[in-house]
């Protein structure tokens, strides 16, 4: 797989496959440890019709609540929506309204206690949000039914107050009978999803963060790499999910059989389907949408801008001033190490370049994309290599004797 182009030893060798079974198991450890594909996070949604729980959906989570009759039926009275992006299923409670409200909550234990008969416990009710409309004034009999149920069979549960634009005495007065009504809840989180205005007074978004801090701190940890992953409200959980990429496909290049000699020649190549899945999995953990071959043109365009900025010699030389007992060590690990090097500074550099772009509300593309990296590689060199060299000296140092 050395490349035969002896004027540019990073030039990506016409045999390039995507394929190769080491790759392909760094992948699913990403997939697995990084991106929570493995325990994916299952929210109920229960409300009155009009409470906002479409409204809410869309500004948490980035997803549709589809109209009646789409989704799929998992019982009377509850609809299932899961979403091909995202390590997510909904369950979204219908006819809510007090006339349906014994059927209801019926449905709720019923889908609860078959789910939970699963051992596996990806498939149990992780969390329920029940919406309850700040602007209704009004606490039904099922809302508290509900709350106790839930308490009953030990799955959590957060009372979101949506609507809740208005901070007068009678908003507050509502807040506290819903606390003294609901002691049971876990949480009671006041929200408002969605902007509204009042003339050309503006009310913001607010409790998003809130309600997201809350649900992390309830749901089973398997679980919460999931939420961070699939969640739109806050982008600095999502950098944190798309930094965590990073690093488990950095650490996972580690174990990659790459000669010691790595550097030096066209072996780098051999990272491109490896970055490829890196730029496509941040890309998704950050809500940025480019199609497979701009990824493509990224990893092979990005590549030889990384060692050209900087510096097969100076990757070397800082990841083996943290080996000195470098002689008890396999080359093996030495040519993984390096490799492990760079693809963190390369997606350090991927987070850098893109995360303003998205901050900005700049849709990414290839060509500012491959720009924005060699910027942010000639800006910030020192930081980038110090941490991803900080990174690889705690997988060496595991390696001592």
């Amino acid at each position: 797989m050395r490349s035969e182009n002896q004027e540019d030893p990073w030039a990506i060798p016409p045999d390039l496959t995507l394929d190769n079974k080491e790759l392909n198991e760094v992948d699913n450890l990403v997939n697995n440890e990084a991106l929570g594909f493995d325990a994916p996070v299952n929210i109920l949604l229960a409300g009155n019709s009009g409470d906002g729980k479409s409204t809410l959906a869309n500004a948490m989570l980035g997803v549709e609540l589809a109209a009646t009759g789409t989704g799929f039926p998992v019982t009377k009275g509850i609809q299932c929506y899961e979403y091909r992006d995202k390590p997510l299923t909904l369950f979204d409670t219908e006819g809510f309204e007090i006339l349906d409200a014994e059927r209801t909550v019926s449905a709720v234990k019923e889908l609860i206690e078959s789910r939970r008969k699963q051992k596996d416990s990806k498939q149990h009710i992780h969390i329920v949000w029940l919406c309850i409309a700040a602007t209704s004034r009004r606490l039904q009999q099922v809302h508290i039914d509900l709350v106790r149920l839930c308490s009953k069979l030990q799955v959590p549960v957060i009372v979101v107050i949506t609507k809740s634009y208005l901070k007068d005495d009678s908003s507050e007065a509502f807040l506290k009978v819903i606390g003294g009504s609901l002691p049971e809840a876990d949480s009671i989180i006041p929200v408002l999803a969605k902007e509204i205005y009042f003339g050309k007074l503006r009310v913001a978004p607010f409790g998003l963060v809130q309600l997201l801090d809350a649900t992390l701190s309830l749901i089973p940890t398997a679980c919460q790499a999931a939420l961070k992953f699939s969640q739109v409200a806050d982008f600095n959980r999502k950098l944190e999910a798309a930094t965590k990429v990073v690093n488990v496909t950095a650490l996972g290049a580690v174990g990659l059989s790459f000669p010691a000699a790595f550097v030096p020649g066209g072996h780098a190549a051999l990272l491109v389907p490896l970055e490829i899945n890196m730029i496509h999995q941040i890309n998704r953990a950050l809500g940025i949408n480019l199609e497979k071959q701009g990824q493509i043109a990224v990893a092979k365009g990005t590549l030889g801008i990384v060692m050209a900025t900087v510096g097969g010699k100076l990757i070397f030389t800082e990841t083996m001033k943290f080996i000195p007992f470098v002689g008890q060590i396999t080359s093996t690990l030495v040519g993984g190490t390096i490799a492990g090097t760079v693809v963190k500074i390369f997606g350090t550099a991927y987070i850098a370049a893109v995360g303003d772009m998205v901050r900005a509300g700049t849709s990414p593309t290839a060509g500012s994309i491959i720009d924005a990296i060699s910027s942010a590689l000639s800006t910030h060199q020192h930081q980038i290599v110090s941490g991803a060299t900080a990174l690889m000296e705690e997988v060496i140092m595991k390696q001592k004797p």
